[in-house]
């Protein structure tokens, strides 16, 4: 893309809200995108709206965005709520501050104009410095047994523990988890005494696809660059991913799936 003057100079954080991809004719005819393939695509559309609906001008002064798809954007119906289970998970795009899980949440009932979810999964980022650790674990683990206890979220989950880690985390948490995602790219075939642990402590051993990394910040400044200019696209980082489905509890069918994320921008980094 040709050096432009930047759209957003002053932008350091922007929010993404997808709205019901379920609706979206064109990811329909994509049954076998990857998480990060969709996801991007969600955000690379979202955004290009957004800008093209923005005042150029007023857009000069801007420091954060929201961006809602709004053709797309849905909340549940009050009435027919006992007739739906929500399941949301968050990726965390690298080390946050564990309120950040909180904030995130609210954002996702504001948007969805609910009180509580039935179940929120917890997924890790890799870590440069070694494996994952239940000292690592225990911060964010405390900030949704906080949000079970406001009746908030009604059941916790992870994703990609071993059978060692699991067994510290069920043993040390007040509130159990009663998921354990496990992704069968890293391991063809469930491990057994994962198999087995997870059946003494009647925890649900559900399989995935999702990459750790589920949207690295070199997507994040393509993304970006693609809706606006090159210089805009400078120094991007990915914070946090927020996956939600809604499925309709006696039919089995997934009524709502949306992606919210947050991505922020140091400027002390820029040359």
């Amino acid at each position: 893309m040709s050096e432009v003057i930047p759209q957003i100079p002053k932008v350091s954080s922007l929010i993404i809200h997808s709205g019901n991809i379920v609706n979206w004719n064109r990811l329909k005819r994509k049954p076998n995108q990857s998480s990060t393939e969709e996801l991007s695509e969600c955000m690379r559309e979202t955004l290009s709206n957004h800008l093209k609906e923005q005042d150029k001008t007023e857009l000069q002064y801007v420091t954060e965005i929201d961006s809602p798809h709004t053709k797309y954007m849905e909340k549940l119906p009050k009435d027919t709520r006992g007739d739906l289970k929500i399941t949301l998970k968050f990726f965390m795009c690298r080390l946050l501050e564990p309120a950040t899980i909180t904030k995130a949440i609210e954002i996702a009932l504001k948007e969805m104009d609910v009180d509580f979810i039935e179940t929120v999964l917890l997924s890790f980022p890799d870590f440069e410095d070694g494996a994952l650790t239940l000292e690592n674990i225990q911060p964010y683990w405390k900030v949704l047994e906080k949000l079970v206890e406001d009746e908030v979220v009604l059941a916790l989950g992870i994703s990609d523990l071993d059978k060692c880690l699991l067994e510290q985390l069920y043993d040390w948490a007040q509130i159990k988890p009663t998921i354990n995602q496990v992704n069968l790219e890293s391991c063809c075939v469930m491990p057994k005494d994962l198999t087995e642990y997870a059946k003494q402590k009647d925890i649900q051993l559900l399989t995935h696809n999702d990459p750790k990394d589920i949207l690295s910040d070199s997507k994040l400044q393509n993304i970006i660059a693609s809706s606006s200019t090159d210089k805009d696209a400078e120094n991007w980082m990915m914070q946090w991913v927020i996956r939600y489905a809604v499925l309709v509890k006696c039919r089995g069918i997934i009524k709502t799936k949306a992606y919210i994320t947050c991505s922020s921008r140091d400027f002390k980094r820029q040359r």
